[in-house]
Order: C-alpha cells, then sequence, then structure tokens
C-alpha cells in the first residue's frame, strides 16, 4: 500500500469539495511519520509552512501541509494546534500510538463506523467516495494512509481488505504510463545492435518500463519513488550515450 509519485500536490490539494468533508491526507504514511521525525528532531516551530519541509520535494511539501490541516494538525494559518504538539512528542515513543488513535478517530469517522473486520472492500471504498469528493486515485491514496495509521495504533482490519487490489480509475479504462515532468526527457530505448543475439538482448525499453510499471505498485512509497525516477532517468541517459558511441560514423 502506497501512493502515487510525488509533485501532484498542487492539483490533488484541491481535490476535496466544500460539498462533502475535507480530503484526508493522501500523502505516503511513512513520509508523514518523516516529517513526525523531523519536527522532533529540530523542534516545533510555531509554523510550518514550506520553509520548515525543505528536506521533501515541492509536491510532498504541499501534501504534508495538507495532511496538517486535515487531521487538525495546524489551524488555518498554519500555526501547529496541541494536537500536533502531543504527537510529536510522542513519535517513537511508547505514547505514540494514544496520542494518534484520537486523531484518526475524529477524521475518518465514516470508515471506522464500519466492521472493518467484516467489511468487504467495496463498502471500505465507499465510504471514502461517500464521505469525500475526489477523484479514484486521490481516494485510493486516501485509504491507503488510513490502513498505515490504523496498523500503528492496533486497529484491527479484516484481510479482505487489506489484500485487496483496488482500481485506479472509477471507468474502468486502461490507464496510460504517467507522463514525465514538464524539462524532463522521457524515457528512450536503446537499438539493441543487429549483431546481438535475440536470447542475449536485455532490452533498456523492457527494463525502464518495468521501472515504470513498479512505480505504480501499492507497496511503493513516494521516496521510492523518486528513486526508482532517478534510477529510470540515469538507464535513459546511458541508453542515449550507449546508442550514440554505437552509430556508425560516415567513411
Amino acid at each position: 500500500m502506497a501512493d502515487d509519485f510525488d509533485d501532484q500536490g498542487s492539483e490533488e490539494q484541491d481535490a476535496g469539495s466544500a460539498a462533502k468533508g475535507r480530503t484526508p491526507p493522501y500523502i505516503g504514511y511513512s513520509t508523514f511519520k518523516t516529517m513526525l521525525s523531523e519536527l522532533k528532531t529540530n523542534g516545533l516551530p510555531p509554523q510550518i509552512d514550506r520553509s520548515v519541509l525543505v528536506r521533501f520535494a515541492g509536491g510532498l511539501q504541499g501534501q504534508l501541509m495538507h495532511a496538517l490541516r486535515s487531521l487538525g494538525l495546524t489551524d488555518d494559518d498554519k500555526k501547529p494546534t496541541p494536537k500536533l504538539k502531543r504527537l510529536v512528542d510522542a513519535y517513537e515513543t511508547p505514547e505514540y500510538a494514544a496520542a494518534l488513535r484520537p486523531i484518526i478517530d475524529e477524521t475518518y469517522p465514516y470508515v471506522l463506523q464500519l466492521d472493518l473486520m467484516s467489511a468487504t472492500p467495496s463498502m471500505f471504498a465507499d465510504a471514502f467516495k461517500k464521505a469525500v469528493d475526489a477523484k479514484e486515485d486521490v481516494l485510493r491514496k486516501c485509504r491507503t494512509f488510513f490502513l498505515h495509521a490504523a496498523r500503528d495504533i492496533g486497529i484491527t482490519v479484516g484481510p479482505r481488505i487489506e489484500k485487496a487490489k483496488f482500481p485506479r480509475s472509477s471507468n474502468g479504462a486502461t490507464r496510460k504510463p504517467k507522463a514525465a515532468k514538464a524539462g524532463t526527457p522521457a524515457p528512450t530505448p536503446a537499438p539493441t545492435p543487429a549483431h546481438t543475439p535475440a536470447a542475449e538482448q536485455i532490452s533498456d525499453k523492457a527494463l525502464e518500463y518495468k521501472l515504470i510499471d513498479l512505480m505504480r505498485d501499492d507497496d511503493i512509497d513516494d521516496e521510492q519513488r523518486a528513486a526508482i525516477w532517478t534510477l529510470v532517468q540515469y538507464l535513459t541517459a546511458k541508453a542515449k550515450k550507449k546508442a550514440a558511441s554505437e552509430t556508425p560514423t560516415a567513411p
């Protein structure tokens, strides 16, 4: 269970609608905990803005700030609430679950009214869909954050929900590969020399696209996706360099 590649914050922060409840966190839960660790190590500032979150990529900064607001950990002026102070103080101590539990209870009443041991994956997904007006990809990340937090605080969730693979789009359409960020060249496959036996060919294109497919895996978090994307960019540059070196020069 995890969230999609990072720099989508500016678009998804407006995914919620005033007609329904505020969109709950859709950041990777491990990234959220990294932020708590940073705040505990460096001290809780009087205001949490992007300058406090410089360790994280720009998209993640926006998602973290949204998570803090939606969990009631900062107010509209970005000032920490007492709940955040308690959570930061309790992080990595036995009191962490007790500090996080009321926050989860207040944020997800529409989920916790279900019997999560017997509820079906569809019932679980519908609880989010009815309470939050957001696209399916955002709702999937919201569900993932909840499941990780629930595990941390001892909320028992049945195996049907834990092991469920939810569709990534509500219309059933095949999802296209994620477009590269602006200014980033798309992965380019390296041409295979004609003399290489087919059995010995290792296609850079196949590897790169496997990595891109891996980035969409539910078990990959934001930081891991960023690392995989860096590898894809490296393979792309290597493929271009190899192709250039193997291009025959004119006599």
